[in-house]
């Protein structure tokens, strides 16, 4: 009778052993996941429509350009169910020539005009608009590249019907130049654009997060922060179907033959300059690379113009026929 009682007592204790267990698991699991959710939605839905004072100058060029400089507003319909908006700016001498420029997070499609008179200069006309979940355009949240190629490849479909037999070149800057870098993937069976510039991008989402949270905590242990940022893409699966692990400029030019020219700034404590470094080391096809001293993220083209514009020159005039 003793020894049916310890065993049933045993059973019992072993039973709630296990489904506190699975309590504490499922408990653990649930503030992941919140944590998760938390953080995916500030990186990647709350804050890709920031406001910022310094566009407002831009913002009146546009506007003027719209009214007396031939500029025109452009928008199409993603396949994904939103539209995207634009503003094509033609080369006052006509040209068939394009340069499509893709902004980066938290931006807009103004980001690209102080890039549009280097250009025009050389007589490309420019595309500058706005990506998914930014400015005008529609969307519920950034995919730091992952979607964002496929509206770009949209974008180049309406420059085809344009221009049937144009020269398309893209010009993208921090997420905007990972969003280029992974529609140079796409673009390898068609070659129908000619040239990247990728300015500031980086190689890996997941490197680069776990890199900038390790910092911003000072953590010896990234372990959590790995984690942590599985747990976020879970949540951007679910609600986006895509995970972070997808957007990976550094697996996509590995076969990328289309020539790319990557630039970055030395001091850059957002994306490290040691990322182009990568993208460039692993670029199959031809490929130069110009790193600016001194210079934080994105900020090449003011703090540098002439070294800039002379760089650009010098790739475009390097490209292989």
């Amino acid at each position: 009778m003793d020894a049916a009682l310890k065993a049933h007592k045993r059973k019992i204790y072993v039973h709630t052993a296990k489904g506190v267990f699975l309590l504490i698991i499922l408990i653990i699991n649930f503030i992941c996941f919140f944590i998760g959710a938390v953080f995916h939605n500030e990186f990647c839905v709350l804050n890709t429509r920031t406001s910022f004072v310094r566009y407002n100058r831009l913002q009146a060029r546009l506007e003027q350009g719209l009214r007396t400089g031939g500029w025109q507003t452009v928008s199409l319909y993603s396949r994904f169910g939103y539209i995207l908006k634009g503003t094509f700016l033609p080369n006052p001498v006509p040209s068939d020539k394009t340069v499509i420029f893709v902004h980066g997070i938290a931006a807009n499609q103004l980001m690209g005009l102080p890039y549009s008179e280097m250009y025009l200069d050389k007589g490309y006309n420019i595309l500058i608009y706005d990506s998914r979940a930014h400015g005008e355009s529609g969307g519920s949240c950034t995919t730091w590249g992952y979607y964002e190629k496929y509206d770009l490849d949209q974008w180049v479909d309406w420059l085809e019907k344009k221009y049937p037999n144009g020269v398309i070149g893209v010009h993208g800057v921090s997420m905007g130049a990972a969003t280029a870098l992974m529609h140079a993937s796409l673009n390898e069976p068609s070659k129908r654009v000619k040239f990247y510039i990728a300015d500031s991008a980086y190689s890996d989402l997941e490197d680069l997060l776990t890199q900038q949270i390790t910092a911003l905590v000072k953590s010896r242990y990234p372990l959590w922060v790995l984690t942590l940022i599985k747990y976020c893409s879970v949540v951007a699966y679910i609600q986006s179907r895509f995970s972070y692990a997808d957007v990976s400029p550094l697996r996509a030019v590995s076969h990328v033959t289309t020539p790319v020219l990557y630039l970055h700034g030395e001091s850059d404590t957002l994306v490290p300059a040691g990322m182009s470094v990568q993208l460039y080391a692993a670029t199959k096809g031809y490929r130069e690379i110009h790193i600016f001293p001194n210079v934080k993220h994105g900020m090449a083209i003011l703090d540098r113009r002439y070294e800039y514009q002379e760089t650009v020159t010098h790739f475009l005039n390097s490209i292989p026929e």
